[in-house]
């Protein structure tokens, strides 16, 4: 690792201080996001879903936790994970992550660690990895707990972004597959990500889990949301 940092130094994205990817100075500049309910985005206290979502039979996710609003600087890190290589990016997006966590009283018993699948062809024919996986294999060394498969991408689909909530929707309709390893009707699920934006993807996600573990409760994190 120091012969790559010689020879390929770390600098903050936004003031260019040699050092990390982002300094102490600009770190202070992210945006926390606000306790919101997955489902109308209305205030709700450590994120959970709220009374009246929870009784629409469409909606699979118990509770979410965004780390931060998707800003400019975060953005830029995100980047850097998703499609530059920059797997170590995550060690400082998973500690933030596992501090957000820890500290959210909605996360009290033990859970069990998983991540959004990606399809095999983009897994290792265009990107070479999944940054979710990434993010969820960092997560479970950080906070001593397991992570698990639980579904995989069965066909692919076109990126979300661009797309409308009702396209959104059709674009991921079956298309994850249950590919369970040591799930079971008792545990709860935390489920990482990077970026939301209409929340169809973890739904969709936690719909499929759900149609063979009806009793599992699904959960998720994510690191930013892009409310555009």
């Amino acid at each position: 690792m120091l012969v790559i940092n010689f020879f390929f130094p770390r600098t903050c994205i936004n003031c260019h201080l040699p050092g990390d990817y982002l300094c102490k100075s600009c770190k202070k500049l992210l945006t926390p996001h606000p306790e919101i309910c997955p489902y109308c985005h209305k205030f709700s206290a450590d994120y959970k879903t709220c009374l009246n979502c929870k009784t629409d039979r469409s909606h699979y996710l118990e509770w979410l936790i965004v780390v931060f609003s998707y800003q400019n600087l975060i953005k830029k890190l995100i980047l850097q994970l998703k499609y530059y290589h920059k797997s170590d990016v995550a060690n400082f997006l998973t500690d933030r992550l596992a501090l957000a966590i820890s500290t959210n009283k909605a996360l009290s018993e033990k859970f069990k660690i998983s991540y959004v699948p990606s399809h095999r062809f983009r897994h290792y024919c265009i990107k070479g990895y999944n940054q979710s996986k990434v993010l969820a294999q960092r997560l479970s060394e950080k906070i001593w707990l397991p992570w698990i498969y639980t579904a995989k991408k069965t066909r692919s689909t076109h990126t979300q972004a661009g797309l409308n909530r009702s396209q959104r929707l059709s674009n991921l309709e079956n298309a994850f597959q249950i590919d369970a390893q040591k799930i079971w009707e008792s545990d709860t699920i935390l489920i990482v990500d990077d970026v939301t934006t209409t929340w169809s993807t973890i739904n969709e996600l936690a719909k499929t889990i759900k149609s063979q573990f009806p009793k599992v409760k699904i959960r998720w994190a994510v690191l930013a949301r892009n409310n555009k």
